[in-house]
């Protein structure tokens, strides 16, 4: 992993932060029950993408990368052909799918009746998304990273400002619907509509603004593709190699996203009707929304060490262990303190991002704030897992996760009935038990011991202690300030006092400030405290 993969790699978590913001916006328009609607429809869609295009950017790029590296450039044009038809032809047949099984799914599988015409809407997003994948595999494949991280913030960007229109326009029909026919649900629905609609345009303009910018780098690079081999791979060749080099992350994909759409349909099996659906609607914009945009905050710092232990790998193992230790250490210790502050601040995150429904979102939020420190140790050891071959170890750990989860949530929903909640304790348990597999298998992979006082006990306890603190101060402040204010303050506030407990308590060494992103600043931190 070079440096500009980095680069894009951290823009990617930018663009996540981006749509979970706009799910937040889009909550608004439609409320959470909209949410719900476009939720399942989404997962369909997601489903269907995955199963026809699932990891084919990467492995596209790697092979394109693999074929340049060897001079055989006729070989890499025509493995970019052979794709693109292929994955044309796929693509097409996944539209047709949502399209024409769009009542299908959603009465008979989801169970929300209301999300017929919005997966219809996200129909044509399938084909139009497998083009793009193409290209950019093609573009990754040349090294070429910026398409890719500005096509993501496009999207973004673009479903956002055309969400907003869109969601507006087609929602003040629904309200026109809803009062003739007597039926609230439909203005939601028809909102629903419009955001499926934005992200159709946007996935075209998308499609619109990489062929634009492949074309002009075809010119570019038509010469020296004359050159090289002069034997070329057939169809049945290129598309055996695809297929071979996506099998296991393709599958690792679709198991990794399972568990959303699980939820859904176990929970409109065990509760279904529109109270079921308000609760998942609250569980989908409130819980996974706040959950993600720590995670992906976290993410940022960690893909940079992630590269840096596998390059140090190559070298010397005995680096390689002490800068993944380092990440571990510095994972820890921002996934500590978002957990703790989450689950100490729920009622104000709640206040902030659920009205109407506040109660049942500080629940989840006090409940499965720790689900942000499984999430991001868990995405920093697969990813590490990946990078150093080990992908089986990644498959075997998701799959086990899978099934803890489906376990959990059926005992819990049908034996204990919980309804939502039974998602979100099901998926603190799978994903704790993803985390220690993933973590276990990384530690063994790089023959490393982890430090359990200095990487675990000391930030956890510094982290509890300052959600204390913050906890208090919240009760005083936040009847004469308001939630989102107090949010902010208290962040401020406990953010300065958890990194000064840290540097107090030595929590650093000072060879990990070399490994870790803002290691500079920590060390700046402990001179002025007299630390270091």
């Amino acid at each position: 992993m070079n440096q500009m993969e980095v680069k894009r790699r951290q823009i990617h978590a930018v663009s996540v932060i981006i749509f979970l913001i706009t799910l937040t916006v889009v909550t608004r328009l439609t409320g959470f029950n909209g949410a719900a609607y476009i939720a399942a429809a989404a997962e369909a869609c997601a489903m269907v993408w995955l199963a026809v295009s699932g990891s084919l950017s990467d492995v596209l790029g790697r092979l394109i990368r693999i074929r340049n590296s060897k001079g055989q450039y006729k070989n890499a044009e025509r493995l970019q052909r052979n794709t693109l038809l292929f994955q044309t032809v796929l693509g097409l047949f996944g539209s047709l799918i949502l399209l024409l099984g769009a009542d299908w799914l959603a009465r008979s599988v989801f169970r929300v009746t209301y999300s017929t015409f919005i997966i219809a809407a996200l129909a044509p997003a399938v084909f139009l998304r497998t083009v793009s994948a193409v290209l950019l595999g093609s573009f990754q494949g040349e090294g070429s990273e910026l398409p890719t991280a500005a096509a993501g913030l496009f999207r973004q960007f673009s479903v956002l400002g055309l969400g907003l229109l869109f969601g507006r326009l087609f929602g003040a029909y629904g309200e026109k619907v809803s009062k003739l026919l007597v039926q609230e649900n439909f203005t939601s629905m028809y909102g629903g509509v419009g955001i499926a609609v934005a992200v159709s345009v946007t996935e075209l303009l998308v499609v619109l603004f990489l062929a634009l910018a492949y074309r002009r780098k075809r010119r570019s690079r038509d010469k020296t593709w004359q050159e090289g081999m002069r034997t070329v791979d057939s169809f049945a060749d290129s598309i055996r190699a695809l297929c071979a080099a996506r099998g296991q992350q393709w599958v690792t994909g679709l198991l990794a996203f399972l568990p959303l759409p699980l939820g859904l349909i176990f929970l409109q099996k065990q509760a279904e009707g529109e109270a079921a659906l308000m609760e998942y609607g609250v569980y989908v914009a409130c819980y996974l929304v706040i959950c993600g945009c720590w995670t992906a905050l976290i993410m940022m710092s960690l893909i940079p060490v992630c590269a840096r232990t596998a390059v140090t790998l190559r070298k010397e193992a005995r680096q390689a262990r002490s800068v993944f230790q380092s990440g571990v250490h510095i994972g820890i210790v921002h996934a500590a303190f978002a957990s703790v502050f989450l689950t100490v601040m729920a009622d104000q995150f709640a206040g902030a991002v659920g009205a109407g429904q506040e109660q049942l979102a500080a629940g989840m939020l006090r409940t499965g704030g720790a689900a942000v420190l499984f999430l991001a140790l868990s995405l920093y050891f697969g990813r590490l897992l990946i990078l150093t071959g080990g992908k089986l170890y990644v498959l075997g750990a998701v799959g086990a996760a899978d099934i803890v989860y489906v376990v959990a949530m059926s005992v819990l929903l049908n034996v204990r009935n919980m309804k939502v909640m039974a998602l979100v304790y099901a998926g603190l348990l799978g994903l704790g038990v993803l985390c220690i597999m993933l973590g276990a298998l990384a530690y063994r992979q790089l023959k490393a011991r982890p430090d359990w006082l200095q990487v675990i006990v000391i930030p956890i306890g510094a982290a509890a202690v300052t959600g204390l603190v913050c906890m208090l101060l919240g009760r005083v402040l936040t009847p004469h300030v308001g939630e989102a204010v107090a949010l902010a303050i208290l962040f401020l506030l406990g953010f300065a006092l958890y990194w000064v407990l840290l540097v107090l308590l030595r929590n650093f060494r000072e060879q990990e400030l070399e490994s870790i992103p803002g290691g500079r600043q920590i060390r700046l931190l402990g001179q002025l405290l007299r630390v270091f």
